[in-house]
């Protein structure tokens, strides 16, 4: 049985303390290295660290030494997972009284020697057999994911590289988060949690904006319309950032 903690008084870890990597083991399975950083955190000696990796209805928690002497793990297995699962962590501070006094939540793992652990990774991306979908836009976990059809060859290589694919694809993706948000949830405000994947992606968007003004709050028909008139204007910032037409032509004129 996995232990209830009080979250009473909590102070929050920031996420680039936690340094998560991810990486496949020989038998498709997945296991993690952590690193921790409590430095000036002050934080009891005796209190415990726990981390925990969990999606959807998936739960491991794992015992970590105390802040005095911390044993973070190395080639820790993630069992009941495959190498493609979308995971996240957290790290949970826990005092002699079972209250946690310290949380980071909603950490992605590094898949990569090259990513940069200081940076949120907005769009984790996940391999599953969709049938005859090539890709799907997963918003039903604690982050946004998106799916691709494990059945095409290469399928991970034409995601990264394909100038076709990322032209039609992720302009469509980034269009389903912000009206998920924007228009569904009503979360207007960046401000409002800013670990929250909403708030994240909500201040992505407004970078990208010349005009960087906030989406109207409201469900009223106008400010609906509005909502709507604010998303194909982040949508066409961020097909300009990307260079998207451009880079579309260009590989069509290569091809011919």
């Amino acid at each position: 049985m996995i232990r209830r903690f009080n979250f009473t008084g909590r102070k929050r870890i920031s996420r680039t303390r936690l340094n998560i990597f991810l990486y496949a083991t020989p038998d498709a399975s997945l296991a993690f290295d952590a690193g921790l950083d409590m430095e000036n955190l002050s934080l009891p000696f005796d209190a415990k660290i726990y981390i925990e990796a969990y999606r959807r209805t998936y739960l491991r928690r794992f015992a970590c030494g105390t802040v005095a002497q911390p044993r973070l793990p190395r080639g820790q297995s993630l069992e009941g997972l495959d190498s493609g699962a979308h995971v996240m962590f957290r790290v949970k501070i826990v005092d002699g009284k079972g209250r946690i006094i310290a949380v980071a939540d909603r950490v992605i793992a590094r898949r990569s020697e090259d990513e940069d652990a200081s940076k949120q990774c907005l769009l984790p991306v996940e391999f599953a057999d969709l049938g005859h979908s090539i890709w799907r836009l997963d918003l039903d976990s604690e982050w946004p994911s998106l799916l691709l059809n494990n059945r095409i060859d290469n399928i991970r290589e034409i995601a990264r590289a394909d100038e076709s694919f990322q032209a039609l694809v992720y302009p469509e993706v980034v269009r389903q988060i912000l009206h998920h948000i924007v228009i569904e949830e009503d979360h207007t405000d960046p401000d409002t949690d800013p670990d929250d994947w909403m708030s994240l992606w909500l201040r992505f968007a407004i970078g990208l904006m010349v005009r960087k003004t906030l989406p109207p709050s409201g469900g009223e028909e106008q400010i609906v319309l509005d909502k709507g008139r604010w998303i194909d204007d982040a949508i066409e910032a961020f097909c300009a950032s990307q260079h998207v037409v451009e880079r579309f032509i260009q590989n069509h004129q290569s091809a011919d």
